[in-house]
């Protein structure tokens, strides 16, 4: 992490013009990358007309490419972000070398991910086999992507809790979560239906409208979460 503060870029203000708003975006976008990204957001560029944001330029894997775009999303004022950041390849590693990592990193995650199989072709893996819940998926994803090589990432594991619970069910279990969380749960509209969980409401934070999504996809029956939460303004 860099130091917060001494090392921040300064807003430039050039012949007494007062940055825009979509510079002013840029800057904190880039501000977010280098503190959390540190030397791996040097090679990203970031362009900003209307709120929608243009990102470009090179990281070492995927994970880094989705770990901007998040980043870019969370700041205000960005209306849309067209990721077009590209992944460094190296000629040296196969398809079978992917596949190799990619199970190894499963296996050594997690116990919910130990098991899950991987096909690689050109790059792109898709992921096969069982899990328990949303958040499992999720979990599996991530670690596939953070594996030299993988350009993109295909889910194509079952959750074997879907269809097991009513949607009253999982419904009534994301609220009991929600109480017991740091959430403003009341302030937190849930529909339910089989098995897909549609979310809606305000909170205060990106952080706590990410944590709203994060409990429901780790409730048993959920399928799929769309988070419509909005920050309360």
């Amino acid at each position: 992490m860099s130091n917060s503060g001494n090392n921040k870029r300064k807003n430039v203000i050039i012949d007494d013009k007062v940055p825009t708003k979509d510079q002013l975006i840029v800057d904190y976008i880039k501000d977010q990358l280098e503190e959390k990204m540190e030397e791996s957001a040097m090679d990203i560029n970031v362009f900003c007309k209307d709120g929608y944001v243009h990102m470009s330029g090179m990281v070492d894997v995927l994970a880094e490419k989705k770990f901007a775009e998040d980043t870019a999303l969370k700041i205000p004022g960005v209306r849309k972000v067209e990721n077009k950041i590209t992944i460094a390849m190296d000629s040296n590693i196969t398809d079978k070398h992917i596949e190799k990592e990619v199970i190894n990193h499963l296996n050594h995650a997690s116990d919910k991910t130990v098991g899950i199989g991987a096909k690689v072709e050109r790059g792109v893996v898709s992921l096969m086999g069982h899990v328990g819940t949303l958040k499992d998926c999720h979990t599996a994803m991530k670690v596939a992507r953070e594996v030299r090589g993988v350009k993109d990432v295909v889910n194509n594991i079952n959750i074997t809790s879907y269809r097991k619970h009513s949607d009253d069910a999982i419904s009534n279990k994301i609220l009991q979560e929600y109480s017991n969380s740091p959430l403003d749960y009341r302030d937190i509209t849930r529909r339910v239906s089989d098995g897909q969980v549609t979310l809606s409401g305000t909170l205060d934070t990106h952080q706590n409208i990410e944590l709203a999504k994060e409990i429901a996809t780790g409730i048993e029956g959920v399928i799929k979460v769309r988070n419509n939460i909005q920050l309360r303004k």
